[in-house]
């Protein structure tokens, strides 16, 4: 728990104690992390900046931050369907993001109708 000082005019009026939890009114994750197929880069979405952050995976397992990718409004979901491309599922703008990591840019978006909230690709 914090306490937080109000000062006005450099003289200490009182002293308030912050009450309750944390409100977040983002939309909930649903698959917010995912490895490409070969495991060479980490996709993870950064739903309060609306973007898409890319790490590369090296030989010792640590992440090297590689990318930010603007996609669509409250990320959720990405889905990495090959090596060089990602789905995004925007739950706020109401889309899917298709990325092409080499580019490191969207390079199609597709809208999906109310509130997507995942992605799934069979094989076939």
């Amino acid at each position: 728990m914090k306490i937080f000082p109000h000062l006005v005019l450099g003289a200490a009026l009182a002293v308030t104690t912050a009450q309750g939890a944390y409100v977040n009114f983002e939309s909930s994750h649903v698959h917010p992390i995912a490895l490409t197929p070969s495991g060479a880069k980490l996709l993870a979405v950064n739903t309060p900046d609306a973007t898409l952050e890319v790490f590369t995976v090296d030989g010792a397992g640590n992440l090297v931050f590689d990318a930010t990718i603007p996609v669509g409004l409250e990320p959720v979901t990405v889905v990495a369907r090959t090596d060089s491309e990602a789905w995004v599922v925007n739950q706020l703008s109401d889309s899917v993001s298709i990325v092409d990591l080499g580019q490191r840019t969207v390079v199609r978006t597709l809208r999906v109708g109310d509130e997507p909230s995942d992605v799934a690709f069979a094989a076939g």
